[in-house]
């Protein structure tokens, strides 16, 4: 943050990135069920969702979760919100996307895409297109594969993992080596 914001706002700024929920109805659209765009409020899973996370991050410093859930609770849509916040307001921080087909691949990164489309606080990009959306001065952003492609996370770097519809992966030990190297 330069100097052309005032401490105030440099505060206001820092406490509103410490909260996700807040950043989220802030800062993040979704489309809803009507095609709206509105602002991301949580619902019940995702609350739900969240506060397993945050405890299992302070009890353990890291986060390992398999989300077994029914259709349509937006478990996806919050996922990508958390880690579009980390990887736009952290410098480093890579996440990956891998779904089970193409479509579903492409639907969750435009939902990431929609995020920095229209988020106040967008970092400016090194790269936005089909496959990746890089945040240039923080060296971090998002790469996406879908699980039925050859060597799948090889040659890849990223600390979070979004892996969506596992149970529908095609060789699946395979695509976990090679997203286990990255």
């Amino acid at each position: 943050m330069s100097g052309k914001y005032t401490p105030e706002q440099i505060k206001a700024l820092r406490k509103l990135i410490q909260d996700d929920e807040t950043y989220c109805a802030t800062c993040l659209k979704v489309l809803n069920k009507k095609g709206d765009l509105v602002p991301f409020i949580w619902n019940k899973a995702q609350s739900y969702i969240h506060e397993r996370l945050e405890a299992q991050r302070a009890e353990k410093g890291y986060v390992r979760a398999l989300v077994l859930k029914g259709r349509q609770q937006g478990c996806s849509t919050y996922v990508a919100a958390r880690y579009y916040k980390r990887t736009s307001t952290t410098k480093g921080r890579r996440a990956f996307i891998v779904s089970h087909e193409e479509k579903s691949t492409q639907n969750l990164f435009a939902m990431v895409k929609r995020y920095d489309d229209h988020n106040p606080l967008a970092p400016s990009k090194k790269a936005s297109n089909a496959q990746e959306l890089v945040f240039g001065r923080m060296d971090a952003g998002y790469k996406l594969a879908t699980a039925g492609s050859q060597d799948v996370g090889r040659g890849n770097t990223a600390q979070l993992l979004h892996g969506s519809e596992f149970g529908f992966w095609q060789n699946a030990q395979k695509h976990l080596a090679g997203i286990g190297n990255s």
